[in-house]
C-alpha cells in the first residue's frame, strides 16, 4: 500500500501537473491533497489536473477553497479523511483546524496525522502521534518544494526529483 500526499497547490496548474507526474511514477493506491487546491487559475484547468493524477483520489477542503470548482472534481472535497493502513489510523486535514499543537481527539497513540496548510515539510512524534506535514510542491515557505509518501515502512517527505528529505518510521 502506497498513499502519496500533497498539499496547498493554491491553483498552481503548473506544479498540480508536476504532481500528477510524479504520482504516474509512484503508481500509489491512494492520492491525497490535504487543501487549498484553488487559487490563481481556472477551476476547470486545476480539476483537469487533479484528474491526471493516479491512485483513489481524496481531497481535502482547506481554508483557500472556494466551492466553485468542486463540482468538477472527480470526487467530493472532504473536511478531512480518515483511513486505517499500517496498523494504525491515518487522519488526513488540511492543518488549519487539527495539526500537531491541535490532535484530533480520536487519535490515540501511535496512529497518524497528515496535514498541510504551513507550506513547510516536516515529520515529527508529538505526544505519541506521528504528525506528518506535507509541505508544499507550488509554495514552499521554506525554499523546499515537496511531497510526502505513505508506507508500509514509515512516512518520507521527497523533494520532486525523488530526493529523500526527511524519513520517519513507524516503530
Amino acid at each position: 500500500m502506497k498513499i502519496l500526499v500533497f498539499a496547498d497547490f493554491h491553483g498552481s496548474v503548473s506544479s498540480l501537473r508536476l504532481a500528477a507526474r510524479i504520482s504516474r511514477g509512484i503508481q500509489p493506491n491512494k492520492t491525497v491533497i490535504c487543501g487549498d487546491l484553488f487559487g490563481w487559475s481556472s477551476p476547470s484547468e486545476v480539476a483537469s489536473a487533479v484528474s491526471e493524477m493516479q491512485g483513489v483520489p481524496y481531497l481535502i477542503r482547506g481554508n483557500n477553497d472556494l466551492s466553485a470548482g468542486e463540482s468538477l472534481l472527480p470526487c467530493e472535497m472532504e473536511d478531512y479523511a480518515l483511513m486505517y493502513h499500517f496498523g494504525r489510523t491515518l487522519f488526513f486535514t488540511h492543518g488549519d483546524r487539527y495539526n500537531a499543537m491541535r490532535i484530533p481527539p480520536l487519535l490515540k497513540n501511535g496512529d497518524v496525522l497528515v496535514y498541510g496548510h504551513t507550506h513547510t515539510g516536516r515529520l515529527f512524534k508529538r505526544d505519541g502521534i506521528y504528525a506528518c506535514n506535507v509541505g508544499s510542491l507550488a509554495r514552499p515557505r521554506d525554499g523546499q518544494p515537496c511531497y510526502l509518501l505513505l508506507d508500509e515502512v514509515g512516512a518520507t517527505l521527497h523533494a520532486p526529483d525523488g530526493e529523500t528529505l526527511s524519513q520517519m518510521d513507524w516503530q
